[in-house]
């Protein structure tokens, strides 16, 4: 069987990390209403009432205008408008709305196992996979592992459980938010992450990137379990709140660098300018592209735009493929629409439904990274 000499661009979406307790996007505000009528503590409690109060008060204009007000990005997008004309409490409720994002993603968990902290398992072998397809590239090129450029994953997930993964395998990512490094997998995230923070206090200082760890650095856990437990991954709420920021040194004051998932993406004049300009320019060198839990919504133009915009330059792409879940004719539909009728013509856009994030990576990963003429059948 021939072998893929070419870079692979992995698209992971939010149903790449539902598994870990990350919300899909349709279902997050279902998730963090759950949060607020729930008897734990929050630490953003007053922000979930401000913003469930507005969306409980909106449901009368819900019967004039085709408004779902469980969907995020519904709900996002009405904040950002009204934030963008001036209307009042705008601003208030597009704030709330990230702080209620961060509260809610902090319910993600790892295990604590043989007397550690086991990174999730599904990344895990994503990470382990991924690094050996790589070696099989390098071995087919006859080229020594660092000096061949490895995959590329591009995720529209906040979380850091990929990251926790990478770490675990030896496999630190690159994230291109500063100078990027030769020969490390880049990890573009197109929509921040919870570990990229700034600081409340300091302005105009650069991004701090905050070790992805259950444990703030400095500390240590007082009590070590001596059985199996589900440990939570409070990335915000208590690994930033405890880290101290590099420039003025205080406590409690860094947030996470999120964009929010609305039509105006805030991109522009922010340090995400260079991880967007990197996931265009690996777009442009990608042999195949593996898009995986991401269903391609229509209002999602930004991500059209980047497809358009690296592979108006791209003289080599074999293939794209698609795992995804949902095995409905509309998702295809949307991804048939995005890509070119001669890639169709061809038999090169494939479709892998039905499949979950871990089933793909389980049967098929190894198969459809390192093998020229894969079958999916």
């Amino acid at each position: 069987m021939t072998k893929i000499i070419g870079k692979t661009v992995y698209v992971l979406g939010a149903g790449c990390s539902h598994h870990a307790g990350a919300p899909l996007l349709r279902d997050f505000l279902l998730e963090a209403r759950l949060l607020k009528e729930g008897s734990g503590e929050l630490t953003f409690k007053d922000s979930f009432n401000r913003v469930f109060d507005w969306i409980d008060s909106l449901r009368g204009a819900a019967y004039y205008v085709d408004l779902d007000l469980d969907n995020l990005e519904h709900i996002f997008s009405l904040a950002d408008m009204m934030k963008q004309i001036g209307m009042p409490n705008g601003e208030q409720h597009f704030s709330d709305l990230r702080y209620i994002v961060m509260e809610t993603l902090d319910r993600c968990e790892i295990k604590w196992s043989g007397k550690r902290f086991q990174p999730d398992s599904i990344y895990r072998n994503f990470s382990e996979i991924l690094k050996k397809i790589n070696q099989t590239r390098c071995d087919a090129l006859r080229k020594a592992p660092g000096t061949v450029a490895p995959d590329t994953v591009i995720t529209f997930n906040y979380d850091v459980m990929l990251d926790y993964a990478m770490r675990s395998t030896t496999m630190e990512p690159d994230y291109c938010l500063f100078a990027s490094q030769p020969h490390q997998c880049k990890v573009l995230k197109l929509h921040g992450s919870t570990n990229w923070a700034a600081c409340k206090n300091c302005h105009d200082t650069p991004l701090q990137i905050v070790k992805a760890s259950p444990i703030a650095e400095g500390y240590q856990l007082v009590d070590p379990f001596t059985e199996d437990m589900d440990w939570p991954f409070r990335m915000v709420t208590d690994v930033l709140a405890k880290t101290k920021c590099v420039h003025c040194k205080a406590t409690n004051v860094l947030e996470p660098l999120l964009i929010p998932p609305t039509w105006s993406k805030a991109v522009a004049n922010s340090p995400m300018t260079s991880v967007w300009n990197a996931a265009v320019e690996e777009i442009k060198e990608a042999f195949q592209i593996i898009v995986i839990g991401y269903s391609l919504p229509s209002t999602d133009t930004f991500f059209q735009y980047l497809l358009a915009l690296g592979l108006a330059e791209n003289s080599s792409l074999h293939r794209v493929v698609v795992v995804n879940i949902d095995d409905s004719e509309e998702m295809q539909k949307r991804y048939r629409t995005v890509f070119s009728r001669s890639l169709m013509a061809r038999g090169r856009l494939k479709f892998l439904t039905e499949v979950s994030f871990e089933e793909f990576i389980i049967t098929h990963m190894e198969a459809v990274g390192t093998q020229l003429e894969w079958n999916h059948v």
